[in-house]
């Protein structure tokens, strides 16, 4: 199905790994011009070079910069619309998490740091580009973890941070609607990415099948999966949804996939 994205511009952040990247493959797959940032100015340029061989210097733009900067947000913002023209049509905010600390080990400076990079980056990133979205209409998508749904002991930070985040992107949908933009959130489960990897690396004792047995559909998600979702839910035949707040965790939310003991009872 064509999701009308051919010749649509897209900013991504996070875009040189995991989700992010997956998002930006994707986007270009539909015919979209996409503008992508993260921090290390080397691992962007790479990736940049690699999407821009297989679809063309013209379709891509990676950017080095930092999401608690709000000077290079609006660099960003800037960069692409110089290099694509004046509207932008897709920002996807998608950026790592806060730190995973027990609450007794977050002093204010933890707190204000996860909050300037976490969610002023979605505020600051959104009131950028909505004067170019509001031209054509557009579409916003925030990228959070699921862990909002299901708090767990040290995750405090991303917890609150990714609940700000919900909270404003279900306001923020009521006041651009009648823009012809739309808001929407998706939380991220466990999908195949470095994170995991740095995730097993740190605990040997785990592994992708063990991580995948806790999950309903018996596995992690591969992140082209995750990406088919975003792209969606950015295309114009989508846009008569607004304000949604949906888990793409391979059914996590619903909850594990073990056998409870009572029912072998």
């Amino acid at each position: 199905m064509d999701l009308g994205l051919t010749g649509k511009v897209a900013i991504v952040g996070g875009g040189s790994d995991g989700l992010g990247l997956a998002i930006v493959d994707r986007l270009l797959q539909e015919g979209a011009f996409v503008a992508f940032f993260a921090r290390r100015a080397e691992k962007v340029a790479a990736t940049a070079e690699k999407l821009a061989g297989e679809y063309g210097p013209e379709k891509v733009l990676g950017l080095a910069a930092d999401c608690s900067d709000a000077a290079d947000i609006d660099r960003v913002t800037a960069a692409t619309v110089a290099r694509f023209g004046p509207a932008v049509h897709v920002l996807v905010t998608n950026d790592g998490g806060p730190p995973i600390r027990r609450i007794s080990e977050l002093t204010d400076d933890v707190w204000l740091t996860a909050f300037e990079r976490h969610f002023f980056y979605v505020v600051r990133s959104a009131r950028a580009t909505l004067p170019h979205l509001s031209a054509e209409g557009g579409s916003i998508l925030n990228v959070v973890s699921s862990v909002v749904q299901r708090p767990a002991i040290a995750m405090a930070a991303p917890v609150a941070v990714w609940s700000a985040v919900i909270g404003y992107a279900q306001t923020l949908a009521l006041e651009v609607g009648k823009d012809g933009v739309n808001v929407n959130t998706l939380m991220a489960g466990m999908f195949d990415t470095q994170l995991v990897d740095k995730l097993i690396a740190r605990q040997p004792e785990l592994s992708k099948d063990r991580l995948g047995s806790k999950v309903p559909m018996g596995r992690i998600g591969e992140p082209h999966e995750f990406a088919d979702i975003v792209a969606t839910l950015v295309s114009p035949n989508s846009r008569f949804i607004t304000g949604l707040v949906a888990p793409v965790d391979g059914g996590s939310a619903v909850g594990t996939g073990f056998e409870s003991p009572i029912a072998s009872a």
